[in-house]
């Protein structure tokens, strides 16, 4: 029979008593303690946690799910910190569409609203948005893209944009109270 989290967490905790006398001299950093939080995803604070990187996976453009899962905090807090400080996560892009008559790269989250925004015209399911796109030389990839992934240049589209934008740097995604007409 498998063990629990809790169990798991109960054999470490037991382990690091041995190693410290108490678990309340172990450091935050011990990859152990860290196993611990990963396992129990209790609410903890923020201070004496080092979200430095949580940031630089935020602006690459992460979903809170990986960042909770790579740097061992759990995802409640990892939204608990992004809420506390107002940031807000980057939408991740199913779609790139390609003109095989250019290198340009277009990245969206809804093909429906890239396919209308590409072809000038109303488009209300996927099947069609696919085979418009087709009928006019473009080839669609569906993949979860990060922000990150998508090159300077390219362009992308996300519901709330009532036009394409131009990728400009890692810093240049245009969140929904930001856009403008």
């Amino acid at each position: 029979m498998e063990l629990t989290n809790y169990q798991r967490a109960l054999l470490i905790i037991h382990e690091l008593e041995k190693r410290f006398g108490s678990i309340t001299k172990v450091p935050d950093y011990d990859p152990k303690m860290q196993e611990i939080h990963r396992l129990l995803p209790l609410d903890r604070p923020f201070k004496d946690v080092n979200y430095q990187r949580v940031n630089w996976l935020y602006r690459q453009g992460y979903s809170i799910a990986h960042i909770a899962q790579v740097t061992h905090h759990s995802k409640a807090a990892i939204s608990k910190y992004f809420s506390t400080y107002n940031i807000k996560p980057k939408r991740e892009f199913k779609y790139r569409v390609k003109s095989n008559s250019s290198t340009v790269a277009y990245y969206g989250t809804s093909l429906i609203h890239l396919a209308s925004l590409l072809l000038h015209k109303d488009i209300n399911d996927t099947v069609t948005a696919k085979k418009q796109l087709n009928e006019r030389g473009f080839s669609i990839r569906t993949h979860n893209f990060i922000w990150y992934q998508i090159p300077d240049g390219d362009y992308y589209c996300l519901s709330y944009l009532k036009k394409l934008a131009i990728k400009q740097g890692i810093d240049s995604y245009i969140y929904p109270d930001e856009y403008q007409l």
